[in-house]
């Protein structure tokens, strides 16, 4: 993930055969999904139409709280010892074909997720870069989960949809698992009304009652299903709408504001967990080694107006590289960062010992900037950056590349500056490290050459901490002002994700491009 999570797979062209909606029965919602999800098995989901399936079909040890905090969920409770966290299952779970859960079920689970003939594609994220081990007692009602090495996010990894708990007869050798779900989550798969592609229907579980911090599916408003629908087009998802077709839909584009515009319709803006941000090539023949530079490239351009310009002004500009509804936000940051201003760039670059007098050159030389950019996902914010980087006097080149390039030129030299086409994925600030820190292992590399010994030691307290301490979130914030006290990177902007319903229907998000299906209510 993504790469931004939300945002992967491939899109369905074409109008879909209209299914009904919540007025046939006022206790079932429809849904949208932007494309079809690519496996129903937890563990090798890459897309945030899997993840929704995952949420409503299975459970996880933890969830997150609406301040990125973990919460309660399959664990009613969990202490900490070392490396190791010792967690409390709730009592009464039952899978949907009607095992009662256990202890050693929830550990044989997650011993899958990380095995490596699993290759779950984000197990990584749940422990960090390093190995861990999962051991169950029923007697107790007890999972122990300990990382080969200290890794306080556990508690956030553990809450999502990849670390799902399938049941004992989803992981029975010869199940189709990617096909045929078996978890203990709030609903089911109802196959038979079902169509791959088209649409999923999923019923409520009556007995459901141990989501997270106690949800049940007899609470007020719960629907007795969910229609998942799969409309990748934009229009077409707008219309069924306004029809009354779906009952919640993103909605994103030129048909955002004829439905803002609807009285009829609510609107929900959703931020996403990491924000966008600027890499800088630290390498020895590059000018934006120098701080100096860095600082007046950042100097150089409003990053409101590059937020604009990258999201149709539907975005918010960013205040650290997480958003500030993730645990360990640090506000302070803000404060820390260049504000446009074209002479202060001028000035850092006279004081780099660049000539600014017409142009700006070194040696009598013209000194040109290598933009790389993703217009997939920055639209025209690099061209933005282009235009205003010439205005201050600099030779500016401008590659536009596609997603899957990404990783590939960026491991290359042949580049100055880069808005990076993803934030991190998920709710923590250790998800940067892997683009920011030379011993990234899994999931990334360190494509700028930074070196930061401020920020290393601070993310290795970090993650040293207590999961459930306060020095944790310290430390973080030591990290996060660490990385742009000299600009290793320049935090960016965010897309806003525009979520509408018709009336009477409310629903929380995990994260941007998930709807959280405990949450769904009907009011009335």
């Amino acid at each position: 993930m993504t790469s931004r999570i939300g945002r992967c797979g491939l899109a369905l062209a074409g109008l879909l055969v209209a299914m009904p909606a919540a007025a046939e029965d006022a206790r079932t919602v429809t849904v949208r999904l932007q494309s079809d999800y690519d496996t129903l098995d937890p563990a090798k989901m890459r897309d945030s139409n899997g993840y929704q399936m995952a949420l409503s079909l299975y459970d996880r040890l933890t969830a997150l709280g609406k301040d990125g905090a973990p919460v309660p969920s399959l664990a009613e409770s969990w202490k900490t010892d070392g490396t190791s966290v010792i967690f409390t299952i709730r009592d009464g779970v039952t899978c949907s074909d009607g095992h009662a859960l256990t202890a050693t079920d929830v550990a044989s689970s997650l011993t899958r997720m990380g095995a490596p003939e699993t290759n779950s594609p984000y197990a990584y994220r749940t422990t960090g870069t390093t190995g861990y081990s999962v051991t169950g007692d029923d007697a107790a009602g007890t999972v122990t989960f300990t990382t080969a090495e200290p890794f306080s996010d556990v508690l956030i990894g553990l809450s999502m949809p990849w670390a799902s708990i399938v049941c004992p007869a989803g992981l029975e050798e010869g199940h189709d698992l990617a096909a045929n779900p078996v978890g203990s989550g709030p609903f089911v798969l109802d196959a038979a009304n079902s169509v791959r592609a088209d649409h999923y229907t999923l019923t409520a579980r009556e007995d459901y009652a141990w989501g997270p911090e106690g949800a049940a599916t007899s609470d007020p408003g719960m629907p007795s299903g969910i229609v998942y629908r799969v409309i990748a087009n934009q229009t077409t998802a707008a219309n069924e709408l306004l029809g009354g077709g779906l009952d919640v839909s993103i909605i994103s584009g030129q048909d955002l504001q004829r439905l803002a515009s609807d009285p009829n319709l609510s609107m929900q803006k959703v931020t996403p967990f990491g924000m966008q941000f600027m890499f800088f090539n630290h390498g020895e023949n590059h000018v934006t080694s120098d701080p100096l530079v860095r600082r007046a490239i950042a100097a150089a351009f409003d990053r409101e107006a590059f937020t604009a310009a990258a999201t149709f002004g539907n975005g918010v500009t960013a205040q650290s590289y997480v958003s500030d509804g993730v645990q360990c936000f640090d506000p302070a940051v803000a404060g820390m960062l260049p504000t446009f201003d074209v002479e202060a760039a001028r000035q850092s670059l006279a004081e780099a010992g660049f000539d600014v007098s017409s142009g700006v050159t070194k040696d009598g030389e013209p000194v040109e900037i290598r933009i790389v950019g993703v217009p997939t996902y920055q639209n025209s914010g690099p061209e933005y950056l282009q235009a205003m980087l010439q205005q201050i006097g600099f030779q500016t080149s401008l590659r536009s590349i596609g997603i899957e390039e990404f990783s590939t030129v960026l491991s290359g030299d042949d580049w100055d500056v880069s808005p990076v086409a993803f934030g991190p994925p998920m709710p923590s600030p250790n998800t940067i490290t892997p683009f920011v820190t030379g011993n990234a292992g899994q999931g990334g590399s360190n494509f700028s050459g930074i070196v930061n010994a401020e920020f290393e030691a601070a993310r290795e307290a970090a993650l040293a901490a207590d999961p459930a301490g306060t020095e944790r979130c310290e430390h973080w914030s030591t990290a996060q002002q660490a990385l742009v006290k000299d600009l290793d990177i320049l935090p960016l902007f965010g897309d806003i994700s525009s979520y509408f319903s018709q009336p009477g229907i409310t629903f929380g998000n995990f994260g941007p491009y998930v709807i959280d299906p405990i949450s769904i209510k009907i009011e009335g």
